[in-house]
């Protein structure tokens, strides 16, 4: 709980103690009347000396929930009033502090069955809750408790001795429940029929007419579709791929989509991916790139790497900061309405479009429109907002209107100018600008990926500076990786998703720029990963480190839902670095890893599928593609494009320059030395774990290679 005591700092009294902080969500509380704490010693030692229960309250910046608790409940004086006589308030951004918000989650979650944000939790002083839940009403009304009534309570609870004794025996009971259950987590041998298991339980609950998983609300959970791919790669099953395919363009089509600048919002509140929750977040976008790039790679379709190539342009547009470092999100709310920025109504449409603009669109959009030019008929009223989804291709749409479709491209893109124009006139969404090291190791290697296949320099050099910004501006000069960096200043020893992720993005940067730097940097982070949160007793790896600070558990990541888990981007790192520099170290822990996390997987294997990718990779043939360059700067580049157009998951790629590897490239990648040139000409090897091929010069015969037994493309 460490943090510096702020009562020995010139203090603006008119505003709590969040004013020294330098999280925006945090920020956004500080001029509450509520005498907020952030989360810190001299909190919990104020709450044990005046005797009172913890008030903690968890969320992020770009929550609509948090925003309406808020504003009905923390700005509002009697609230105030009540929190600050009887409770020692705490507020936590779980974005800054992900190790607080996974440890109350988890209780949250057995307890009540659900989660989410904000996070409502009342505790004793020693941090063991006897109340979690999560938004609650200022008042009780309908058979939900509202804040204030759960105030009164709790504080008559308190001042009663026997009350007390039963609120305390119920977190204490709440903590070991809990603590049982994480330590369960580990175990037995990874099952062998754990992959058609989830294949078949994917399968169970795909949304076959509006794609996606179950019903509303409705999360892209990009890691399932990537395992989808995977599948499809090695068996040939169609339904598999047309899963993914489906997802893809359901969610590309709809509100989801910001049609007008790109990027995806978090989740739809619809299952047709209709009207999205608003907030943008950073991890969307990278998981979501590397999804459709892999998409654009296994059926070829244009429009898969066009969603790629949109997404980034995003990100660098409105997610990077000057010093190349990505931000964490944009929000969900404007002018107090969430998602008032992304809304139109139809008589702001007719006060911008011409007549044939507004009828493309409004048909793009599903809505019936009169086949007369300069007449509009639809479902819709003037000012009923709606969210831009546009459904229909320009083919269906030029013939429902008789147009052709160059005519409605032409429209429809002249509309959407005119709109993003309008759009942008309005009060822009905040922008929370944390940069995040977890989540920079994603866009990273989505955008090294991106320059990769799509053959753009300049998002590698975006990767590269973001890398560069994350390595140099938030390690401690000892080298310990820090979890995030605002206004200057970073506040957390990293997790192990900061390792895992980051180690990850710059394992896919050395692909991408082929500079060894990286590809050192990212076996030292696993090393330091392995040293800081690896369980000795158990396996596997926790997600606090010996440099973190101990809260009532820890928890080993191992579930994949709108993220891959830190374990299982772990083992996806450890499998690739451990074939790519052949250290024995990094295989026995891949092969312990997943022995430790067999019993997880068995339970419900669907729940894991980064787990079960990373397992795929340890136990096949991951192949290493050598290509070792020769004086023709344009065959080189041929061998090495045709390299990054196949869809390969279980492929790595080493470029060995004409003059050879460096000493330090050399003692890392085994796999590379030896191989020469056919005839002074560029040459390539396909290596598996035993064997390198015959070397190929032909960039065909290189596909072929590559391709290989696949039953599928």
């Amino acid at each position: 709980m460490s943090r510096e005591s702020v009562d020995d700092r010139q203090r603006d009294v008119r505003r709590n103690r969040l004013q020294f902080e330098t999280s925006p969500y945090l920020l956004q509380h500080a001029d509450n009347p509520v005498d907020w704490f952030p989360w810190c010693d001299e909190a919990f030692q104020k709450a044990e000396r005046e005797d009172k229960p913890v008030f903690l309250s968890i969320g992020y910046s770009s929550c609509h929930w948090c925003h309406v608790m808020e504003e009905e409940s923390f700005e509002d004086p009697e609230i105030a009033s009540v929190l600050n006589a009887s409770f020692i308030g705490i507020k936590v951004d779980r974005e800054e502090r992900p190790d607080i918000d996974q440890v109350y989650m988890t209780m949250a979650q057995l307890v009540t069955g659900q989660g989410g944000w904000p996070l409502t939790v009342i505790m004793a002083p020693d941090g063991k809750p006897f109340f979690l839940g999560t938004y609650l009403p200022r008042q009780s009304s309908r058979g939900q408790l509202g804040l204030l009534q759960l105030l009164t309570t709790v504080t008559e609870h308190w001042m009663s001795h026997d009350k007390r004794e039963e609120l305390l025996g119920s977190s204490s009971r709440i903590v070991d429940v809990a603590r049982s259950l994480v330590g369960s987590w580990s175990g037995a041998e990874f099952p062998a029929d754990a992959w058609p298991m989830a294949v078949s339980d994917l399968m169970s609950t795909f949304d076959s007419k509006h794609g996606g998983f179950g019903g509303a609300p409705k999360f892209p959970m990009p890691t399932r579709l990537a395992f989808l791919l995977v599948h499809w790669h090695d068996s040939g099953d169609p339904r598999a791929l047309a899963m993914v395919t489906k997802s893809l363009d359901e969610m590309r089509r709809g509100g989801m989509y910001d049609h007008l600048a790109s990027g995806f919002h978090r989740y739809s509140v619809d299952e047709r991916w209709e009207v999205p929750h608003f907030e943008k977040m950073l991890y969307d976008q990278a998981l979501l790139v590397e999804v459709y790039l892999d998409a654009y790679l296994a059926t070829g379709k244009r429009r898969y790497a066009e969603t790629a190539r949109d997404v980034i342009g995003y990100v660098l547009g409105r997610l990077t900061g000057p010093e190349g470092g990505f931000y964490c999100s944009e929000d969900a709310d404007t002018e107090g309405e969430e998602g008032a920025y992304y809304l139109w109504s139809l008589r702001q449409l007719r006060e911008v479009l011409s007549a044939d603009e507004l009828r493309v669109l409004l048909a793009s959009a599903g809505h019936s429109v009169t086949d007369k030019p300069g007449e509009i008929e639809v479902n819709l009223r003037e000012d009923q907002p709606f969210v831009l989804a546009l459904r229909h291709p320009s083919t269906e749409v030029a013939e429902s209107l008789h147009m052709s479709p160059s005519e409605v491209d032409g429209n429809l893109s002249a509309a959407k100018q005119a709109l993003l124009v309008v759009r942008n006139r309005r009060e822009p969404v905040p922008v929370d600008d944390k940069v995040s090291a977890d989540w920079n190791g994603l866009a990273i290697a989505a955008l090294a990926r991106a320059g990769r296949v799509l053959d753009e320099p300049e998002f590698i050099v975006a990767a590269e500076r973001a890398a560069d910004f994350v390595m140099y501006q938030m390690r401690r000069d000892d080298g310990v990786l820090m979890h995030t960096y605002k206004d200057g200043r970073c506040t957390t020893p990293g997790f192990l998703e900061d390792y895992a992720f980051l180690g990850y993005g710059l394992l896919e940067l050395f692909q991408a720029a082929q500079h060894s730097r990286h590809l050192q940097l990212s076996v030292r982070l696993t090393e330091q990963m392995l040293e800081l949160f690896w369980d000795e007793a158990d396996g596997g790896l926790f997600q606090t480190g010996t440099l973190n600070e101990q809260l009532l558990f820890r928890i080993k990541p191992i579930f994949d839902g709108a993220l891959p888990s830190g374990n299982s981007m772990a083992g996806i790192l450890l499998a690739k670095l451990a074939r790519l520099t052949e250290r024995p170290g990094l295989v026995e822990n891949a092969d312990r890893l997943f022995a430790t996390l067999g019993k997880a997987a068995a339970s419900h294997p669907s729940q894991f599928p980064g787990l079960l990718i990373g397992h795929r990779l340890h136990n096949r043939r991951t192949r290493v593609t050598v290509i070792v360059e020769a004086s023709d700067a344009a065959y080189n580049r041929a061998l090495i494009k045709t390299a990054n157009s196949v869809y390969a998951p279980d492929h790595l790629l080493v470029v060995v320059p004409g003059n050879g590897l460096k000493s330090e490239a050399a003692a890392l990648l085994p796999v590379a030395r030896d191989h020469k040139r056919i005839e002074g000409r560029a040459a390539a090897y396909v290596c598996d774990r035993s064997k390198c091929s015959e070397p190929v010069a032909h960039p065909e015969a290189l596909r072929t290679l590559l391709l290989g037994d696949r039953k599928a493309q």
